[in-house]
């Protein structure tokens, strides 16, 4: 299926992600390319919009089909115009590691580099806002020598851990993925330079929304699962037990995709009671997570390749053939 029928498909039945996805597997599935043949060929195939349950051929023969496909269109079209492609789940382009996550975004709004894209050795570098000059220092070196071995760094242009890692990724001449809300409306603001530099020097940024949605926390916390479904691991370098940095940590767990945290025994942290480390400090302590020091680098890169390379199968563990 193509990119307008998808997006026509969320407009035209007021439907979720998660039901645009179901539709996209499902045709995938059936070998069927455009929305009119799925429609015929699928009367069983049934659709909920929160308010009625209907099949997909009455859901099309509800509006002017043709003059929405116009509508998407032309939208499209606009989103070229400054710069921004939509990559489709199921297509060639999408991001293969993507299909570990229990609920890939059907759309991927991207602005930058989509070869970064096609690129399995990846790590995400996340962590808190209120960050110590300790973590900015493991942060920098982590990235350092991560971008010797070739590996493009994943983060969330937040302050704090994000910033520092996209800035040390650029210093470092490695390839830098920005995830957020929305490609074209950069928050934090004070954060729009990095955005621009990170494009300049041929990095992407990604957000599953499209230009113009109105940011809200709960969509923060959903772009933190495609940063680690970008990565073949996450490394939180300092959060609080509920820090934001949680919601990838979880993601990635629930992907069986490692988690790693700086040792602070080895790192020697002045105060090992400080919030900014309590959620890495408890994450150890509960065996969620792996504590790293700059002895483990190679090992770990060598865990992440073997993950990487197992990327392969989860296209068709995703529900696509």
């Amino acid at each position: 299926m193509n990119i307008v029928d998808a997006l026509v498909i969320k407009r035209l039945m007021h439907v979720g992600d998660e039901t645009v996805l179901y539709i996209l597997k499902f045709s995938a599935y059936s070998g069927v390319a455009t929305l009119e043949e799925l429609a015929h060929h699928s009367s069983n195939l049934r659709i909920s919009n929160g308010k009625s349950r209907a099949t997909l051929e009455s859901f099309l023969d509800t509006g002017n089909f043709q003059a929405l496909r116009d509508e998407v269109q032309a939208e499209i079209d606009s989103f070229k115009n400054k710069g921004v492609e939509i990559v489709l789940f199921g297509t060639k382009t999408y991001p293969i590691s993507l299909y570990g996550l229990p609920k890939p975004p059907p759309f991927l709004y991207c602005k930058g580099n989509l070869n970064l894209l096609d690129n399995r050795l990846s790590l995400a570098v996340v962590g808190t806002r209120e960050n110590t000059p300790k973590g900015e220092t493991i942060t920098i070196k982590t990235i350092q020598k991560f971008a010797t071995y070739g590996f493009t760094i994943v983060s969330g242009l937040a302050l704090g851990i994000d910033t520092i890692a996209h800035r040390a990724a650029l210093d470092a001449k490695a390839p830098t993925i920005s995830v957020l809300v929305d490609v074209e409306s950069i928050s934090p603001a004070s954060n729009r330079e990095l955005a621009k530099e990170i494009l300049d020097r041929g990095g992407l940024l990604v957000a599953e929304n499209a230009p113009g949605t109105k940011a809200i926390p709960a969509f923060f916390a959903k772009r933190d699962r495609i940063q680690a479904g970008l990565s073949t691991a996450v490394f939180a370098i300092e959060t609080s037990i509920n820090g934001g940095t949680m919601h990838a940590i979880k993601s990635a767990i629930s992907m069986m995709r490692p988690v790693f945290v700086p040792d602070a025994h080895k790192a020697k942290y002045p105060d090992l009671t400080i919030k900014a480390i309590s959620g890495t400090q408890q994450l150890v302590d509960e065996g969620r997570a792996i504590p790293y020091t700059s002895e483990s680098y190679e090992d770990i890169r060598l865990q992440l390749l073997d993950i990487a390379s197992s990327f392969g199968s989860l296209k068709e563990n995703g529900g696509l053939l």
